[in-house]
């Protein structure tokens, strides 16, 4: 056993920085994880999980582990200093509702040897009039959780006696805002579920209603065009109407604004676009940043670079919050997943082996682009494009691929299987 174990500090437990703290040699590393949270979520799992697809907990992984020699602080990282290696955190406390309340009045700091920065990105509203207080976002367990209770709930109230079919309608329509895949494949899993729910419902079928809406002139804008194409026709075919060169303007409690069609009703609205900086990034003194979404630069293995483009010793940043000088790497939402997995993994390799020794660039791999678009139909962008029922299930069998653990894997086939037999868990035939 190594009595002298260098420490690491990681800070996030997001893509990268979840498989850090799970894969890095405890033996070798005196390994620190701050993070808000004490899981990681599974995020291309979480439409499902807030349409009941499966229970919820089944979407994420606890950071700790009672094998592994980590430390792990449920906190917020708000400051580094570069030159005394220390990281200044407050407290992430836990609230009844499930919510995470900062303690900005016990503040503590830890030293490091290495510094690890992967903390992700947060909710970008562009400033919205009301996004932030009156949208549901999808991050986390918690926002899918959410999600889910305001559907069942909204489903509740219009079926009431004094609820009339005009207010019915205007309480079940899902305002969507972000055309990306994470917003393609929320108002897919909601298709599937009010189909499933007027089951349930009989006397609201036909009444749900779905519309996205997105600032550019076409969903999907990474993908081939005959795919957004084929995305089009299956939504429309849905009744998912969508709403492009849609400019919101303001947010509030039951509707949307837009420019172009003013006062929408909508008993929910769900943010599905943007992303930016977390003030911990944002704070960081003296080092290079992109011009685009304010990104650590960091130079092919992964350190972080300073203003005038030397190497910060001893300090790595990955994840959502990074970017290679000089490199184009994807921004879409599953591409910077798969980014950030690539990156992670690499640096376990090359601090598991040793920092010190020579390490070759990282190089990026390109993995084929999946979204699911409804009703057993979905769009893959890869060597061979694919649309239809095959797209649908390799992108069930990719879920199934994003996790990490066998445990998690055999828990959702099951759910799978059972709602198949007897319905969602919330939608029971």
């Amino acid at each position: 056993m190594n009595c002298f174990r260098s420490k690491i500090v990681i800070i996030g437990a997001g893509w990268a920085g979840f498989i850090l703290s799970q894969q890095l040699n405890d033996t070798t590393y005196d390994i620190t994880i701050i993070a808000p949270h004490q899981t990681f979520a599974y995020t291309p799992l979480l439409a499902s999980a807030a349409t009941g697809l499966f229970f919820s907990r089944l979407a994420e992984e606890p950071i700790r582990r009672a094998h592994r020699r980590t430390t792990y602080y449920r906190a917020l990282a708000t400051a580094a200093d570069f030159t005394k290696q220390t990281v200044t955190c407050i407290p992430s406390v836990l609230q009844p509702s499930g919510r995470d309340v900062p303690d900005a009045e016990h503040p503590f700091t830890i030293e490091y040897e290495i510094l690890i920065i992967a903390p992700g990105c947060v909710n970008q509203t562009f400033d919205t009039p009301g996004a932030a207080e009156h949208c549901f976002f999808l991050k986390t367990v918690p926002d899918a959780e959410a999600i889910k209770a305001k559907i069942l709930s909204l489903l509740e109230v219009a079926s009431l006696p004094t609820t009339t079919p005009e207010r019915a309608k205007e309480l079940l329509h899902v305002a969507v805002v972000g055309g990306g895949p994470t917003g393609v494949e929320l108002s897919a899993e909601l298709t599937d579920l009010f189909n499933e729910m007027s089951k349930t419902y009989p006397h609201l079928a036909g009444i749900p209603s779905i519309t996205i809406h997105d600032v550019a002139p076409e969903i999907l804008g990474v993908f081939h065009e005959k795919l957004k194409v084929h995305a089009l026709q299956s939504f429309k075919k849905h009744d998912v109407e969508v709403k492009t060169n849609s400019h919101i303007e303001k947010i509030e409690e039951g509707a949307l604004y837009t420019k172009e069609d003013g006062r929408i009703s909508a008993g929910m609205v769900a943010w599905a676009t943007g992303n930016k900086q977390c003030d911990f990034v944002d704070s960081l003194p003296g080092i290079s940043r992109a011009a685009r979404l304010g990104r650590i630069l960091t130079d092919q293995r992964l350190r972080t670079l300073k203003e005038d483009q030397t190497v910060l010793e001893n300090v790595y940043a990955l994840g959502d919050a990074a970017d290679i000088f000089g490199k184009s790497l994807p921004t879409t939402a599953e591409g910077q997943i798969t980014v950030a997995v690539q990156k992670a993994e690499y640096l376990v390799k090359t601090l598991n082996r040793h920092p010190a020794l020579p390490a070759k660039p990282f190089v990026y791999k390109q993995r084929r682009m999946v979204a699911y678009v409804g009703g057993t139909d979905g769009v893959i962008m890869g060597r061979q494009d694919w649309t239809g029922e095959a797209a649908w299930l390799a992108w069930r069998s990719g879920s199934l691929g994003w996790t990490r653990s066998w445990r998690r894997k055999g828990m959702i086939m099951a759910s799978w299987a059972w709602n198949f037999i007897g319905g969602r868990e919330i939608a029971r035939k």
